[in-house]
């Protein structure tokens, strides 16, 4: 009889042991999957902390300073180390043509001999949108990766690659905003597919890199707009410095012309003024008369044309005075009428329409822009033919027309003749500088009128100005006071012989005691020597010039209460500045204007006589 075995309730040892080893197969698995979990964490974290690292690295970089190749150095050095990349090498766009990628001269890792042919290579092709790995990368404005650059077609440099036996490449540009303004290249010894996720930390890098060249191409800008402003500035400088050296010419020019011109002039108008006290017959007067008349024209002509330097700096005034505009105009024809009748030119003046006979305004400056007119209109008018000249009045303007037989100015060229050195065909074959007109508009506008040409109704060319006039005084004869100035001493300082014997036949009527030196220390020692009651001192005289002579004068003291008068064919506005500040009482112009000298004689005679009745 066969007993069955008692069933008890206990698991079967083999079972549990069985049983036991998958669990703890399962528990051990489970713990490897999260142990490889947490590693992969572990890693995917610290790849995560060296990424920022290094973008805070090169960001740092990239804001410290201004030098790309700075922060270049530093991301080539951050970049190989965080990818095992060994090669790093940067291209930026020429400074000379901005459409072209260059070398920068940037390397990490390509020291070794054998990477010599890829760096020279590098050093010495260009790269346009396109072409080659950075031509790539300018076109598409993000990062490129090629697993093997030595099979790449596209690849410039592959042969040189392959020599330095590196094939695999990425590339990523340095973005400011949408703009490529550099590419940054690794290269790796193998072929290596790509990688997105590092690309585009590599993007993120290429936004810092960026605004360290963007700093850096506004530097170079601002140092070429430096350098242009400062050539601007040294070329400005040189052309004031040139402009100021031609004004000081211009200005000793025209003082040595005013100076030149009214000594001899002072003698012709001095010794014609004498000359009218001598027993002429009466043709003789009338020659002398026209002398003085042609003398005191050329000196208002010479004083407007000294003054075309302010009228060009708008610094000119009118010279107002009165005068009789009728006697003017006669005069004016009398001394141009010689010239007309040598050139077979009629010149007539036609007063009809001119209510006007003494006028204010300014004398000098109406009869200049007349006489150019006229001198125009003579130089154009054939032989044969006459040259009118129309005086009117109306409203308190007065109108003078030189209406002329030339052949006219086209109506296009009416505007262009006024300014200076401009002129027609016609005025080009006959000659002149094309400044007579230009001066005329200087003068009008000083005059405060206008001037224009246009035609008559007849189609002759007229040549017009107009300007208003105020009312003047009537005409009073000036006595000359010549007694009064009896018994005067009178010192006269002047080193031209023709100016001394001026003075001499001019104050010998007013019986005065005057005493002729040569020059300013000359003066000063009859100073030192005797007294007098009038002191008359030339400006440019040798050994002692005049205002250095008043200086001396007035720090000795030895002039006692005597007046001392400038008498200089040099009166600018600066030099009788200079005259008055050395110690003049006064400035008398040459040519010498006889009512302005004695009134000088009458004042010293008066102040003489107060001293006495004092005394």
């Amino acid at each position: 009889m066969t007993i069955a075995p008692q069933r008890t309730g206990q698991p079967d040892p083999a079972t549990q042991i069985a049983h036991l080893e998958r669990r703890l197969a399962r528990e051990r698995e489970a713990r490897m999957a999260a142990e490889a979990i947490a590693e992969s964490g572990i890693l995917a974290l610290y790849q995560q902390q060296e990424r920022l690292r290094i973008v805070q690295a090169v960001a740092t970089a990239a804001n410290l300073g201004d030098d790309p190749a700075i922060a270049f150095a530093e991301a080539l050095r951050e970049v190989c180390a965080f990818t095992g990349w060994p090669v790093g090498y940067v291209c930026m766009f020429d400074d000379d043509d901005p459409s072209r990628l260059v070398s920068s001269g940037v390397w990490y890792g390509a020291d070794e001999p054998h990477l010599a042919p890829f760096r020279e290579a590098s050093a010495h092709i260009t790269f346009t949108s396109g072409v080659g790995l950075p031509g790539r990368v300018l076109a598409a404005k993000a990062g490129v990766w090629v697993e093997d650059v030595t099979l790449e077609p596209n690849f410039p440099r592959a042969l040189a690659a392959g020599r330095g036996a590196l094939r695999g490449g990425f590339a990523f540009p340095a973005l400011i905003g949408e703009e490529v303004g550099a590419v940054i290249e690794f290269f790796q010894r193998s072929a290596v597919p790509p990688d997105p996720e590092l690309l585009d930390m590599l993007n993120q890098i290429g936004a810092q890199l960026g605004r360290v060249v963007e700093r850096y191409r506004n530097a170079r800008r601002l140092r070429i707009h430096n350098a242009e402003l400062t050539t601007l500035y040294a070329e400005a400088q040189g052309q004031k410095e040139a402009a100021e050296a031609a004004s000081r010419a211009k200005s000793n020019f025209l003082a040595v012309t005013s100076h030149e011109v009214r000594t001899p002039l002072n003698a012709v108008l001095g010794l014609s003024e004498a000359l009218k006290r001598e027993p002429l017959t009466g043709a003789q007067h009338e020659l002398n008369d026209g002398v003085l008349a042609s003398g005191q024209m050329l000196l208002r002509l010479l004083d407007a044309v000294l003054d075309m330097s302010r009228i060009e700096a708008n610094q000119a005034t009118a010279r107002l005075s009165d005068f009789d505009i009728r006697a003017k105009l006669q005069a004016i024809i009398s001394i141009w009428t010689p010239r007309a009748q040598e050139m077979g030119v009629v010149l007539r003046l036609d007063t009809s329409r001119l209510d006007l006979d003494r006028i204010r305004q300014d004398e000098g400056r109406v009869e200049q822009t007349l006489v150019n007119l006229i001198s125009n209109a003579l130089k154009f008018t054939p032989a044969d033919a006459e040259v009118r000249i129309v005086a009117a009045s109306a409203n308190n303007q007065l109108r003078l027309e030189v209406i002329d037989g030339g052949p006219g100015v086209p109506e296009a060229d009416r505007e262009r003749i006024f300014e200076a050195f401009e002129q027609t065909d016609s005025g080009r074959a006959i000659g002149g500088a094309g400044l007579g007109l230009s001066i005329c508009v200087g003068n009008v506008r000083v005059l405060e009128g206008q001037i224009c040409a246009d035609r008559t109704d007849d189609g002759r060319s007229r040549f017009w100005f107009s300007c208003p006039v105020g009312d003047a005084a009537p005409a009073e004869d000036l006595p000359i006071p010549l007694a009064p100035a009896r018994g005067l001493r009178v010192l006269a300082a002047e080193d031209n012989a023709g100016n001394r014997r001026v003075l001499q036949v001019l104050l010998a009527p007013a019986g005065v005691e005057l005493t002729l030196v040569e020059n300013g220390l000359q003066a000063v020692e009859a100073l030192r020597a005797g007294r007098f009651d009038l002191i008359l001192m030339d400006a440019n005289m040798p050994v002692m010039d005049g205002p250095t002579a008043v200086r001396q004068i007035r720090a000795e003291n030895i002039a006692g209460v005597a007046a001392v008068h400038m008498l200089t064919a040099n009166v600018f506005a600066e030099d009788i500045a200079r005259y008055l500040a050395a110690g003049a009482d006064g400035v008398l112009a040459k040519p010498i204007q006889l009512p302005l000298l004695f009134a000088v004689l009458a004042e010293c005679h008066d102040a003489d006589v107060g001293q006495r009745r004092i005394g």
